[in-house]
């Protein structure tokens, strides 16, 4: 689409103008404030009902000493040459509407807007809708402006119009283009690379936080092995040697108190005696686990506190590094906009020959003047490109500055939960005490049998020679009994043994678990590079001077997409005003061979520019020039 004819009547400060395009390529010269910009105003209101800028809310009428001009049209008509080669008209009239009431003033009581088409009046919905077949809003704004692509559309909006336009690589493409993802291909086992990457960083997560737990829960059931005083086979017969004395004396015992008839008495106690020792060491075990499980769940939350705290520390150290960082930026930039301001004041002030102290010629100091002030704004030019680097990579501290100070103050709530609950578990452990065994009532009920089976003893018997096998049988039974504690030490550390060998066959699995996560985390990087890399490619075949990345590196090494517009390896925000214009035009040239439509580019204050790429589509630059003090076009 071309245009061939625009006019204007009252629009903003355009009393009366008419510009006969004829289709081809235009200059307009004008001073400041003479309406360049309002002719691409006038176009894009005439289309969409909104400003170059694409607001809807701009002011249209004409004003006079700050007051809007009153009782007239505002217009614009143009002449439209189609792609197609027909031509076609189209007009916008907005006007005021007013009502004269009976017996009073004639009042402005609103505003109403006409449409045409070929000068046909029309419906507001029908003229959209003959616009919208011809050229789309969206698509309009961004063939007809240079700089709307990179500054006014979201980095999102660009991605997707890239894809669009290159069309997406498929998985199986990338992986097929390098000899070294074939393994990737048979760790996906039927799955998305990013359906793999999000199991793989569950999968890493879990496995990491199992692998950091089973030290300490090796450590914990080492610290519970008892310490032992002799060996197992000299401990069972030292027993086997009380145990024999025992019975002996019992049997003494017996015979004093009822002769030889007094067996089933004495297995009786013995019996209980028995059980008595059971139910003795079946509550000191429940005593020992409980004791045991509040001691691991005190030092597990002991662990995880300090794990916190170290973790918070780490962040708190990077964001001491980086207000570091941002400091020297802030200064570099400070170094740089002085540099810049001394030679911004610099003035040419040569026109005394330092030889022969005469005035040197017109044309000589003309020549050294052009020379002075093309090698200050190569200066300043430079300085200005540093000044940027210089902020964009403190804007990037203190975007990591940011993220840090978050990650270190979301830890502090986490610090002081787990602290509290350190606290509790820490007081539960502390005060916990055994139960007395002689409360408990099966405990109890077993003494008072034993006491009456004892009461029953023979008068005739010689009370004083049972009384002594008694206690030299308690004695005995006492120093048994310490050996059978130190002889169930072996069961417990061998149980312990078990458990740790159990915990580290659980840690070298988790390891070769997390060594194939691993090698997938790396082999689905390294897929992301290479996809990166082809469908940069593939992007970038479809421009001539503009580049494009679509990913960037993070710095714990994750990709995260982006869409940023480069120039020789410059990125778009560092780029001087003429290569932001030309980087502009090779977009729109890509752009309207992909939506095979074209419209007039407006190029403002295109003086700024001193060689333009050539543009498929009809150019209207606007220049300022103080010469002319109306809108000329040339």
């Amino acid at each position: 689409m071309k245009l061939l004819k625009l006019k204007l009547q009252n629009f903003k400060g355009i009393k009366n103008s008419e510009f006969d395009f004829g289709g081809i390529d235009a200059t307009i010269y004008g001073d400041n404030a003479t309406g360049k910009t309002t002719v691409f105003d006038s176009l894009c209101w005439l289309l969409f009902g909104k400003d170059s800028l694409d607001r809807a809310d701009f002011e249209i009428k004409t004003l006079e000493n700050g007051e809007p001009i009153h009782k007239v049209n505002h217009e614009v008509e143009a002449e439209f040459l189609h792609d197609d080669g027909n031509s076609f008209t189209l007009k916008r009239v907005y006007r005021e509407k007013y009502s004269s009431p009976r017996g009073g003033d004639t009042k402005l009581n609103g505003h109403t807007t006409d449409y045409f088409i070929n000068e046909v009046p029309v419906k507001e919905k029908e003229y959209k809708q003959y616009i919208n077949d011809v050229i789309a809003d969206d698509v309009f704004k961004l063939i007809t402006n240079p700089l709307y692509f990179n500054e006014q559309y979201s980095w999102q909006n660009r991605r997707k119009l890239l894809l669009e336009i290159s069309g997406d690589i498929k998985d199986e493409e990338v992986i097929n283009s390098r000899a070294e993802l074939t393994r990737l291909a048979e760790l996906l086992n039927g799955r998305t690379v990013d359906e793999q990457r999000k199991i793989v960083a569950a999968k890493k997560t879990a496995i990491n936080k199992e692998l950091d737990m089973i030290p300490v829960r090796i450590d914990e059931a080492l610290r519970n092995k008892a310490d032992i005083s002799a060996s197992e086979d000299k401990l069972k017969a030292d027993i086997k040697v009380f145990d024999e004395a025992i019975k002996k004396l019992d049997e003494q015992k017996s015979i004093i108190i009822n002769g030889f008839n007094a067996t089933e008495k004495r297995s009786k106690i013995d019996e209980i005696n028995r059980r008595l020792k059971l139910r003795q060491s079946e509550l000191l075990s429940v005593v020992t686990a409980e004791k045991q499980r509040l001691r691991g769940e005190k030092e597990l939350l002991l662990n995880k506190l300090k794990n916190l705290e170290s973790e918070r520390d780490r962040y708190a150290d990077k964001a001491y590094d980086l207000r570091g960082e941002i400091e020297r930026e802030n200064k570099r930039i400070e170094t740089l906009q002085a540099e810049f301001d001394l030679f911004n004041s610099q003035i040419f002030d040569e026109s005394i020959c330092p030889t022969c102290k005469q005035p040197l010629p017109a044309d000589t100091q003309a020549e050294l003047e052009a020379a002075f002030n093309s090698d200050k704004a190569k200066k300043l030019e430079e300085r200005q490109q540093l000044i940027e680097s210089a902020k964009s990579l403190k804007a990037n501290y203190e975007e990591q500055l940011d993220i840090m100070v978050v990650k270190a103050d979301g830890l502090v709530n986490q610090i002081k939960d787990i602290n509290k609950e350190y606290e509790i578990k820490l007081k539960a452990y502390e005060s916990y005490s055994e139960p007395s065994i002689e409360d408990d009532p099966e405990y109890k009920g077993l003494k008072a049998e034993l006491f009456l089976l004892e009461l029953d003893d023979n008068d005739d018997a010689d009370t004083k020679e049972v009384a002594r096998l008694e206690n030299e049988i308690k004695e005995l039974r006492i120093k048994c009994s310490a050996l059978e504690t130190e002889l169930n030490k072996y069961t417990l550390n061998a149980d312990i043994q078990k458990r740790v060998i159990e915990l580290e066959n659980q840690q070298q699995k988790l390891a070769v678990e997390k060594n194939l996560l691993d090698e997938t985390s790396f082999l689905i990087d390294e897929f992301v590079k290479a996809k990166v890399d082809m469908l940069e490619d593939n992007i970038n075949s479809h421009f001539e001077y503009a580049r494009f990345k679509m990913f960037s590196v993070l710095v714990n090494g994750n990709i995260e997409e982006c869409c940023e517009t480069t120039y020789k390896g410059v990125p778009y925000r560092s780029m001087n005003n003429a290569a932001r214009m030309n980087v502009g035009l090779d977009i729109i040239n890509a752009l309207t061979k992909f939506y095979n439509v074209t419209a007039p580019v407006f190029i403002d204050n295109a003086e700024a520019v001193t060689e333009f790429i050539k543009c498929n589509s009809q150019t209207i630059k606007l220049v300022v020039d103080a010469d002319f003090k109306e809108l000329t076009m040339i």
